[in-house]
């Protein structure tokens, strides 16, 4: 009897095994998802450095807490640019909330582009903030994220040549979420359209800038 019943007990094991393997296979936004990380008053923010097509389409931004604050805050005071290259994880996981912390080792600098290793941490996501796919439409559309006592205006990756911005605003009440800034070029104290002014967004600084992935 118990011969019996062990037989059937490794037949169910082995028919889930092969039931759940075509589930994994299909997630195809497994991959590696680097992400710049910005310091933005008092938190910290992940952005997902995203790609046109494949598993990397998607503009993701996330409030983050990590393991080793004092070095990570530290870290981001002294340099420009910070990236992260976390462990291999799925996107679509992390964008429907079932993956909620990862590890990663952080750069100074670009992680593909010469910069140098400073430290490995852990991360816990907190928000989610933005998720958008990367769509072909004209450039210029930008997104209002309103934090503690300021907000992150980030532009809408669109139709190639594009670009990855992501500026600190400060708003009046009743900004719109959303906005058209009715030009193509990134956002600058050059280029700040009357239209952003009369909506009550007035830039502060640029705290992310990239345009090399989406040429």
């Amino acid at each position: 009897m118990k011969t019996i019943l062990l037989s059937w007990a490794l037949i169910i094991s082995t028919s889930l095994c092969f039931a759940q393997t075509p589930a994994v296979q299909s997630d195809d936004s497994i991959g590696t998802h680097g992400m710049a990380l910005l310091a933005v008053d008092g938190q910290i923010i992940a952005s997902h450095m995203p790609l046109h097509g494949g598993r990397h389409s998607h503009q993701v931004i996330l409030g983050v807490e990590v393991t080793d604050r004092k070095d990570v805050n530290k870290l981001l005071q002294q340099h420009k640019l910070v990236t992260l290259l976390p462990e291999t994880f799925s996107l679509n996981a992390l964008r429907s909330g079932t993956l909620n912390a990862f590890s990663a080792q952080l750069f100074n600098g670009h992680f593909e582009r010469g910069g140098k290793p400073a430290l490995q941490t852990a991360f816990q996501v907190t928000t989610r903030l933005m998720d958008s796919p990367l769509v072909q439409k004209e450039n210029g559309h930008y997104r209002l994220i309103t934090l503690k006592d300021i907000s992150l205006l980030v532009h809408e990756i669109a139709s190639t040549p594009s670009f990855d911005q992501i500026l600190l605003v400060s708003t009046e009440r009743g900004a719109p979420g959303k906005i058209y800034s009715g030009s193509s070029k990134p956002l600058s104290e050059d280029n700040w359209p009357q239209s952003l002014t009369a909506a009550g967004i007035h830039l502060k600084k640029e705290l992310y800038f990239e345009h090399q992935d989406f040429q």
